[in-house]
């Protein structure tokens, strides 16, 4: 769970990204698998903020050319509906969810993720981001039965069909960004987006296009100039 001292860390990440005119729009969540918590000695996702600037147009080409390790993540997504309540409930978070969808998150992992403070301190390596729009189908079953399906180039990977297993539980991880966003006087609120995790390790971006497609929802893709 996050700390005292990782709350000022993210506040400071988030703070410092604010000054410089962007507009934050949601919240992420990193490093939530189960190798990831253990390797961190924690028990919860670590949380950072979506901001306007990373906003990327399914289909288009992003330069990576300046980062030293750029890397592509196949997410599941939520778009949130209402206003998530200072300590939520389960029941009333689901509630607030307008749909959950595939998303892409690009990283750089510029340095080692060896620690939370360090991760934390560059908001979660976060550079970029791509999530299909809402389907306003609501919680439904929640990952439940989703498959999400994950194509680079000639590449493909086999379908992720137990989600959950590889991102924590879903409900869990809103929990805990709703405690930290909280914590730090903004909240999730209605129309914010959420990134939740991705369902393989980091993949690193190159020529080919990379793909993430839940059948029965939507497809988005990114291509990457090197």
């Amino acid at each position: 769970m996050t700390d005292e001292a990782q709350l000022k860390i993210i506040e400071t990440a988030l703070t410092s990204r604010m000054n410089a005119g962007q507009k934050q729009i949601g919240w992420k969540l990193g490093f939530g698998s189960p190798a990831a918590l253990k390797a961190l000695n924690t028990s919860k996702p670590l949380i950072g903020g979506l901001f306007d600037a990373g906003e990327l147009e399914s289909g288009a080409t992003k330069d990576v050319s300046k980062m030293i390790k750029p890397c592509v993540e196949a997410e599941i997504a939520a778009h949130i509906s209402s206003d998530i309540p200072k300590n939520a409930t389960k029941e009333q978070i689901m509630d607030c969810v307008a749909s959950l969808v595939p998303a892409i998150e690009l990283l750089d992992f510029h340095t080692p993720p060896s620690d939370a403070e360090t991760i934390l301190s560059d908001n979660i390596f976060q550079r970029g981001w791509v999530m299909f729009p809402s389907t306003n189908s609501g919680w439904s079953g929640g990952a439940t039965g989703l498959e999400i399906h994950i194509r680079q180039g000639d590449k493909t990977w086999d379908p992720a069909i137990d989600i959950e297993s590889k991102i924590g539980e879903i409900t869990d991880g809103l929990i805990e960004c709703n405690r930290v966003a909280s914590a730090l006087g903004r909240g999730i609120l209605e129309g914010d987006i959420v990134l939740l995790g991705s369902v393989i390790p980091p993949h690193p971006s190159n020529g080919s296009e990379f793909s993430v497609k839940i059948p029965g929802i939507g497809e988005v893709s990114l291509n990457f100039q090197h």
